[in-house]
Parts: structure tokens; C-alpha cells; sequence
């Protein structure tokens, strides 16, 4: 371990349930008595597992080297205390979490991501960013517990689309702040050092609230450190979980059905559950951009034509032309095509007046531009229409009809039999995955 990783745990404030916390005291212990951590480095780890729609997991990195055109969801393992660095003795830091997301953003056949969490949480430092992270990740996230979802665990996994809870999770929320460090003047002194402190004239405030923590005194560290940081801590909860009980911000734990009562948690779930939850997403994030792109058009449609009325718009269809406005759009191709003809008739009466040869190509380019637009809304609806403006408007028509009895709120359930097994083991939430990591 590295003296700044070191650092890092002895010293700075967390978000991390108590009893989880002292479990890792043994292993700070071992090392201040000067003894190494004997841990085996396993190179074959993957950093997060690829799953297939109905199919095995795979190890992301051996997946990401091979020729893919199938959709899938990486599956991301939050499952150590959680820090903002990666530890040499440790687990990856949430900056090497948030570089490995990135890798797969830009990825067309990676449908989203779930975080499989068992984390009683860790250091407040890099915690926000990694929940911004999440927040603005442009696919869909799940977060899923089996185990412990706490504080700092929490913090992150709020900040996903949709948060899931194994019937048998242990403990979820935990929402707070603590200071949990070691004061080594006593050993230090023991070891026959002597601890000097002073400061500048000028530096009245410098470490006041930790030196007044030390003291005995620790009400303004509370005030002026502890209490901002879970401030903002229930403040970004809140922004992503409208629903939820304000009792839970004492910092209480829960089980994971009183958590979905609490707004803790949207449903009780399994791994397979999250997984599939990502591809419904992905599939209604898919059918939304579809309906935007044909909005964006209609809305064009509506400049050029001068509806007075707004294009009518639900949550479930998106914006869409309603019957009177296409009526009034049929009519206005009707007046348009007059106008067009008797301009053609005036011109041919006399072709020497500019004016009416202006007229007329204007009239023209009116008409292009919205059989242009109406061009556009049939590529983008997926429509191959040709012939005259009447016939697209028909089949335009026909497909805005067509959406809007479609419901795509009821996702595909694909059941699978997932078991329980331990962490030492080569399965993953049910999945065997020892071929997997031997290829």
C-alpha cells in the first residue's frame, strides 16, 4: 500500500455505516504493527461482466476483444469500501469506476449499465462526483443490492434510473456523515517521538475545528464540516428520489421491503431483474427519440403552415399531429396547390410580369419545403413513401395513428433461477462464470 492510500484511511470524513467500518479495523491494525497484507492479485478479474439478453455473463475485457453485434448490459460490481482512488491493497477508486463507464457510453450495442452493489459505504471524496456521474450517464443505469447498500454505497446507487433490492439484502441507507479517524500522538510520543504543533499569528482559523475535535470539543466540527456535507448529501437524495420519507435521513438502516415503503427502493428484484430493467429502459429511451425526432418536424411543419393551434402532445406519444390539425394541413396543400396552379395559369397569360414569375416561385418553394419536412417525418417514423403530398400526409397520418395505441410501459419478463452463492465463488448473482474467465 502506498503511504498516500495510507492517507486516505486514517484519515478525512466518510459516508459509512458504523458496524462496516469497524470490520475493517483488523486489517488497518495489521498494517501499523508494520505487517503486510497478504493478498493474492488475481490478473483474470474481470472489471465488470458483459450479460446478453437471456445469456451467461462474460468478462468484460475478454467481450470488449471480440466482434460484437449483439446488445448487452455491462454489469459493474460495487462491492469493497468504497474510495476515490484505487488502493494497491484495495479495491479500484470510483475515478477508475467512472473510466471504465466511459469506455462503454459510446458503445451502440451496450444497452446501459447496473451497478451490482454490497457496500456499507466510504470516503465522502469522490462520492458526489461519482453520483453526478451516474446521474448524467447518457444510457440507462440500474443499481442493485443483495447485501448492503449504505451511505456512501447508497449516495451512488440513488443516482441510477431505477434502484432494485434482493428480498434478502441485509441493510440499505444509512444516509449521514461521520468523522472516523485515529489520534496517533500517544503512539507516536510511545515510539519516542515528540509532536510539536504551532501556528502563524495570522492563522487563527487554520485547523480550528480539528484541533478543537482533538480537544474534546467536537460541536464545531459537527457545525461547520459534518453537517454541510450530509446537507448536501439529503439534498442530491432528494433530487433523484422525489418519494421518499424524510424520516430516512436520520441515517437509519432498513430491510429491503420496508425500503421500497420508504422510497429507498423502486421494487424487490434479483440480479436478472436489473438486467432486464435496463433493456425496458433502453427500449422506451429508444422509442422516445423517435418520438422527438418526428415532433422536431412536425413542429417545422407547423411554422410553415401557420397553425394557430399547438401540436397536440401526452407523456406516452410524444408530440403528434391531432385530427383537426391534420384537416387543416390536408387543406392547406389543397389552397396551396390552387394557388399554385392559378399563379402557373397568370404566368403563362403573361410571361413577361416579374412579379407573378416571383409569386410563383415562391409558392413553389413553399411547397417543397413542406413536402421536405413531411419527407423527413416519414424517414424518421421508418416509412419508404413516394408519390404526392396527399399520399404521404395519408401514411404519415396512419403511422401517428399507429403509435399512439402502442404501450411500451409493459417490459418483456424473462424469468431465470437465480441462487445465492459466496463471494469466493466463481457465480455471479446465479450466473456461472468459471468458463467465462477460463476463455
Amino acid at each position: 500500500m502506498s503511504i498516500n492510500n495510507l492517507h486516505s484511511l486514517l484519515n478525512g470524513r466518510w459516508f459509512i455505516h458504523e458496524s462496516y467500518g469497524h470490520s475493517l479495523l483488523p486489517s488497518l491494525n495489521s498494517i501499523l504493527k508494520g505487517n503486510s497484507l497478504k493478498i493474492e492479485k488475481d490478473d483474470k478479474k474481470p472489471e465488470a461482466f458483459v450479460i446478453q439478453f437471456g445469456k451467461q455473463p462474460v468478462a468484460a475485457s475478454s467481450f470488449g476483444n471480440t466482434d460484437n453485434n449483439n446488445d448487452y448490459v455491462l454489469v459493474m460490481d460495487l462491492k469493497n469500501p468504497i474510495y476515490k482512488y484505487s488502493q494497491e491493497c484495495g479495491p479500484q477508486g470510483t475515478k477508475s469506476k467512472m473510466n471504465i463507464l466511459s469506455r462503454y457510453q459510446n458503445d451502440p450495442f451496450c444497452k446501459g449499465v447496473v451497478l451490482d452493489i454490497d457496500s456499507g459505504g466510504g470516503q465522502v471524496s469522490g462520492t458526489p462526483e461519482f453520483y453526478d456521474f451516474i446521474r448524467e450517464y447518457s444510457k440507462p443505469v440500474v443499481a442493485y443490492t443483495d447485501g448492503l447498500m449504505c451511505s456512501a454505497a447508497y449516495y451512488i446507487g440513488s443516482a441510477a434510473d431505477h434502484v432494485i433490492a434482493n428480498k434478502r439484502a441485509d441493510h440499505i441507507g444509512s444516509i449521514g456523515t461521520m468523522i472516523y479517524f485515529i489520534d496517533f500522538t500517544g503512539w507516536y510520543e510511545k515510539e519516542g517521538a515528540k509532536v510539536i504543533t504551532q501556528y502563524a499569528t495570522k492563522s487563527t482559523d487554520k485547523n480550528k475545528d480539528y484541533e478543537e475535535l482533538i480537544k474534546g470539543n467536537p460541536e464545531p466540527y459537527i457545525k461547520n464540516q459534518l453537517d454541510p456535507i450530509t446537507e448536501d448529501f439529503i439534498n442530491d437524495i432528494k433530487k433523484v428520489r422525489s418519494t421518499i420519507n424524510e424520516e430516512v435521513f436520520t441515517g437509519k438502516t432498513y430491510s429491503a421491503t420496508d425500503s421500497v415503503t420508504m422510497g429507498l427502493v423502486d421494487e424487490i428484484g434479483t440480479l436478472q431483474t436489473a438486467i432486464d430493467k435496463v433493456f425496458e429502459l433502453a427500449k422506451q429511451s429508444s422509442n422516445q427519440n423517435l418520438n422527438t425526432d418526428m415532433s422536431k418536424q412536425l413542429v417545422k411543419v407547423q411554422a410553415v403552415l401557420g397553425l394557430d393551434a399547438p401540436l397536440a402532445s401526452t407523456a406516452e406519444n410524444g408530440s403528434y399531429l391531432n385530427a383537426q390539425q391534420l384537416d387543416a394541413l390536408e387543406n392547406s396543400f389543397v389552397e396551396l396547390e390552387a394557388s399554385n396552379t392559378a399563379l402557373q395559369t397568370e404566368l403563362d397569360a403573361a410571361t413577361a410580369n416579374t412579379d407573378l414569375n416571383d409569386q410563383l416561385i415562391a409558392s413553389q418553394e413553399t411547397v417543397a419545403t413542406v413536402e421536405a419536412s413531411i419527407d423527413t417525418m416519414l424517414t424518421s417514423a421508418g416509412l419508404d413513401v413516394t408519390g404526392t403530398l396527399s399520399e404521404k400526409t395519408t401514411a404519415l397520418s396512419a403511422k401517428v395513428a399507429e403509435m399512439g395505441l402502442k404501450d411500451g410501459s409493459k417490459p418483456t419478463a424473462v424469468k431465470v433461477d437465480v441462487k445465492n452463492s459466496s463471494a469466493a465463488s466463481n457465480v455471479v448473482d446465479g450466473f456461472d462464470i468459471s468458463g467465462a474467465m477460463n476463455n
